[in-house]
């Protein structure tokens, strides 16, 4: 039984990582708070799909083309909404990212109806069974291409010299600037590395669950991992995503089903008023 539950957990929590990552990316970079971003990885999984049924593209072609337009998005984002409001309080730039995921929303289900759409998993749904555990090939796919996503995102902004001005930026905008960084250029990238992000996020989960205009609401579980793991880590995105993964997992075994997304809701009050920081805020806190 615990096998099963660290291998379901895991599998949901590195979905949970991925979405806690672009929210934790986007917010350090340019200090939005993207309460559209579950809906953009809803409107990215749609893009499979339509790619499929209305233009008989194949699912790695379908994948491709909403990578394409994952990232002509977060682009049309920044230059259309975010950057005209650069200068503009912060409450209104929320006040803007819910308002673009509503029409997202709505517009989907305008267009492609309430109903929930079939989603192909990645590879074969036969299931392993290991022990007393089943472990389905799909469910490797999404903790290696979560693992391999957030690994690289990681290595990037170490190691490369893009990686390193966003890192610049994330500290102090204007210094950045002085030294000839362009703080605007970078934003712009980040929405697009971030649009892309959420991208392959939506195509990992949109298998696992169903896929209709309400699947956003998985960014619910996106900023509650984020908040677990410090909102301004993005090694602390990771671990929150995964222990909120296990815990939401095993609050379905032990407790019930239905408690699934209320052990979730609680834990994200619980941290709120406990650990504001979060676990590796926290920890960085108390060294320095």
């Amino acid at each position: 039984m615990l096998l099963q539950i660290l291998i379901s957990g895991i599998t949901a929590g590195s979905i949970y990582s991925l979405v806690a990552l672009g929210i934790v990316l986007l917010h350090r970079g340019t200090r939005v708070v993207h309460f559209g971003y579950g809906d953009q990885i809803t409107l990215s999984a749609y893009v499979v799909v339509m790619g499929q049924v209305f233009w008989g593209l194949s699912f790695p072609l379908a994948i491709a083309l909403t990578l394409v337009v994952s990232a002509g998005m977060g682009l049309a984002i920044e230059r259309g909404i975010m950057r005209p409001l650069d200068q503009a309080p912060f409450l209104v730039k929320i006040i803007a990212t819910l308002a673009l995921g509503g029409a997202l929303r709505e517009g989907l289900r305008a267009g492609m109806g309430p109903n929930s759409w079939p989603m192909p998993f990645l590879l074969s749904p036969a299931p392993i069974v290991i022990g007393d555990a089943v472990l389905v090939p799909s469910n490797l796919a999404v903790v290696g291409v979560a693992a391999a996503v957030a690994g690289g995102l990681l290595l990037m902004l170490r190691f490369t010299k893009f990686g390193r001005a966003i890192v610049a930026v994330y500290e102090n905008p204007l210094a950045s600037s002085i030294v000839g960084i362009s703080v605007k250029s970078v934003h712009g990238w980040l929405w697009v590395l971030t649009s892309v992000v959420g991208a392959i996020a939506g195509v990992l989960v949109a298998p696992l669950i169903t896929l209709s205009p309400d699947m956003g609401l998985i960014a619910i579980k996106g900023f509650a991992a984020a908040i677990l793991g410090g909102f301004q880590s993005l090694a602390g995105a990771i671990v929150g995503g995964i222990l909120l993964g296990i815990i939401e997992t095993a609050a379905g075994v032990y407790i019930s089903s239905a408690m699934k997304d209320v052990a979730s809701y609680a834990l994200l009050i619980l941290v709120i008023l406990l650990l504001p920081q979060g676990i590796i805020g926290r920890a960085v806190a108390r060294k320095v």
